[in-house]
């Protein structure tokens, strides 16, 4: 996923790909499963299919897009999720995602997709552990909350609670951070939001990626990294 210059009221513009043979996708297709429904409580979030088959899931009723359909939007809390349409030829699927402008804390922004995917990566790549109040964390951070089954009772208040019980304040006790500066492009914001939480702001140390980049450079020099 790459970032692309944002237009006028949006957030954040995002050019994707998914690749339902390789990686993280391919995992999930073997299991018979999809990505996770989620929603978002604060912004409008819409897609644009570029090339390939996609499905969108509205509050558990499927919707297959093609390029010609153009934008879709998602308004908020709209449980939903997106993936390669079932049933189609499983290429490559390449889109774009972006979401409405918003003054809110948190947001769904690019601090928040560079952190998730990045630490899928860590999973599904090399065999990292899933860790539930790690995502979670994360998941508050960038205004995305994970649904619980549609026959859970109150479940959009009850999902939004568990995020900011055990992820942010629990998990911010336990040594679990948002963003991470290895993952961030723009630290300094993520530091900026970090710092709006009594909790989590302990995180919030500006100088870090200057520190992590100056470990790796003398790893280098001393011909312990590539």
């Amino acid at each position: 996923m790459g970032t692309e210059t944002r237009p006028p009221g949006r957030q954040f513009l995002f050019h994707g790909f998914v690749r339902p043979k390789l990686g993280i996708y391919a995992k999930l297709i073997a299991n018979g499963q999809k990505p996770p429904t989620h929603f978002h409580p604060t912004q409008w979030e819409s897609f644009r299919l570029i090339k390939g088959n996609l499905t969108i899931d509205f509050n558990g009723v499927p919707r297959h897009v093609t390029k010609e359909d153009g934008e879709i939007w998602v308004p908020p809390y709209t449980h939903h999720v997106f993936y390669g349409t079932p049933g189609t030829d499983l290429n490559e699927v390449e889109f774009e995602v972006t979401a409405t402008d918003s003054d809110a804390n948190p947001v769904v922004d690019q601090a928040f997709f560079e952190n998730w995917y990045g630490y899928q990566e860590d999973v599904f790549q090399r065999g990292e552990k899933l860790d539930l109040i790690q995502t979670l964390c994360m998941f508050d951070a960038g205004a995305t909350y994970l649904s619980p089954p549609w026959w859970v009772p109150f479940r959009t208040f009850l999902s939004l609670w568990i995020h900011i019980i055990l992820g942010r304040w629990i998990g911010a006790l336990l040594g679990y951070a948002p963003f991470y500066p290895e993952w961030t492009t723009d630290w300094q914001g993520a530091c900026d939001q970090m710092e709006k939480s009594w909790f989590q702001r302990k995180f919030a140390v500006r100088d870090a990626q200057e520190k992590a980049r100056a470990r790796m450079a003398k790893k280098v020099g001393n011909g312990k990294a590539l």
